[in-house]
């Protein structure tokens, strides 16, 4: 990796949008984004706290509370959800994005289709988490992540408990779809973290799937997927060789 390239990398506007400066108020100020994410500071060490029933997760202080009672809530109805990433420093967010890659800013463009770049990640705000669900028959970070019971759970449950689907399929900010990325919105002050995300890029509710194709082209009905009105169809991939083509095709279209 160089450290110089990814710095100015990281200072690159792409996305700005442009007039938001010249609206009449309460418009909200300009956003710039880099490859379609959101520029986030890192959560200080201080507020910062383990969650006790997820080894190696470590959030917001503030958020924990929610995030246990959420696990106890899935528990009793049988339903085992784990985590695979919480806070992660810029710093890690560094290694996270470079990871695998023989020329990080030569491919960084296509690597933000499913990282996030140092800097702009909402992890580095210790409100978000990737769950999992445990032991079922989906790898971590894949799209299958929805059918799941932990899934479905989330979709149906998580608001309870102050989180929303950070990422939906069909999303205005054009991020790719990523029903295991959750963020925590439960006070003043996280809401404030994602008011651009909010606030240009509102997520849409939860509207019910009737079909989501599969990699193979057949077809599954799970109760309800996240989707944007008119987006069309997101394929649900098993693999991560498959995530990332389908991803690059059908869930990366903007509504």
């Amino acid at each position: 990796m160089r450290p110089s390239a990814l710095i100015l990398l990281s200072l690159l506007p792409l996305a700005a949008h442009a007039g938001d400066d010249t609206a009449p108020p309460p418009a909200p100020a300009a956003v710039t984004r880099l490859f379609n994410h959101l520029p986030y500071g890192e959560a200080s060490a201080a507020d910062l706290q383990p969650v006790p029933g997820l080894a190696g997760c470590v959030m917001a202080r503030e958020a924990v509370p929610d995030v246990e009672r959420l696990l106890a809530a899935a528990r009793a109805e049988g339903i085992a959800l784990g985590a695979l990433s919480c806070f992660r420093s810029i710093a890690h967010q560094r290694r996270v994005f470079c990871a695998g890659l023989r020329d990080c800013d030569g491919e960084a463009a296509l690597r933000a289709r499913f990282v996030a770049p140092p800097g702009y990640s909402e992890h580095a705000t210790g409100y978000a988490i990737d769950f999992v669900q445990r032991g079922a028959n989906c790898r971590a970070v894949e799209q299958c992540f929805a059918l799941t019971p932990g899934g479905q759970w989330l979709m149906r449950r998580a608001p309870d408990f102050g989180f929303e689907l950070s990422f939906p399929a069909g999303n205005k900010q054009g991020v790719g779809w990523e029903p295991w990325h959750w963020r925590w919105v439960g006070t003043p002050a996280a809401r404030a973290r994602f008011a651009a995300a909010r606030t240009n890029f509102p997520a849409p509710a939860a509207i019910p799937r009737q079909q989501t194709k599969t990699a193979a082209g057949h077809e599954v009905r799970p109760p309800s997927l996240e989707t944007a009105p008119g987006g069309g169809d997101y394929a649900v991939s098993t693999s991560r060789g498959e995530a990332a083509s389908l991803l690059a095709t059908s869930a990366m279209r903007r509504p």
